[in-house]
C-alpha cells in the first residue's frame, strides 16, 4: 500500500512538473477519473480500518490474558478452600464427639475441660493439624 501512495505522488508530481503530456481525449480522462478516486478513497479508507482491527486485536490479546489470570487464581482459591476443609475436617475428627456439640459459655467449657484430659490431647492434635501448611 505504500509503494501504491509512492507511485500515486510520483505521477501527480510529474504531472505538475510537466513530464506528462495531458491525454488529448477527454473522454479517456472523463473514464478514468472515477477509477483512480475509487483506488485512493479504498487506500485512504482502508488505512484507518487496518489500525482499528490491530488495535481491536490486541485488546482481544488483553481481555484473554486477563480472563486466563482470573481462571488460574479461581483455580488457586479453590484448591486453597478444599485444603482449608480437609485441615478442617481432621480438626473435627482430632477433636471427638466433643467438636460436634456446641461449646458451653464461658466457664462451664473450662470446667469441662479440666474435668477430662484427653480432651487436652486432642485440642493439641487440633493445632497442630491447623498450623501445618
Amino acid at each position: 500500500m505504500v509503494v501504491l501512495t509512492l507511485i500515486f505522488i510520483l505521477l501527480y508530481g510529474a504531472a505538475l512538473v510537466g513530464w506528462l503530456k495531458p491525454l488529448a481525449d477527454d473522454k479517456m480522462v472523463v473514464r478514468l477519473e472515477p477509477i483512480i478516486f475509487a483506488i485512493i478513497g479504498y487506500y485512504f479508507g482502508r488505512l484507518p480500518g487496518l489500525q482499528n482491527e490491530h488495535t481491536l486485536k490486541e485488546e482481544i490479546g488483553r481481555q484473554s490474558q486477563k480472563a486466563d489470570a482470573a481462571q488460574y487464581a479461581k483455580e488457586q482459591a479453590l484448591q486453597k478452600r478444599e485444603g482449608l476443609e480437609e485441615k478442617l475436617k481432621n480438626v473435627a475428627a482430632a477433636l471427638g464427639p466433643s467438636a460436634s456439640t456446641p461449646a458451653t459459655a464461658g466457664a462451664n467449657a473450662n470446667r469441662e475441660f479440666t474435668r477430662d484430659p484427653g480432651l487436652g490431647r486432642n485440642i493439641d492434635v487440633a493445632l497442630k493439624i491447623i498450623s501445618r501448611n
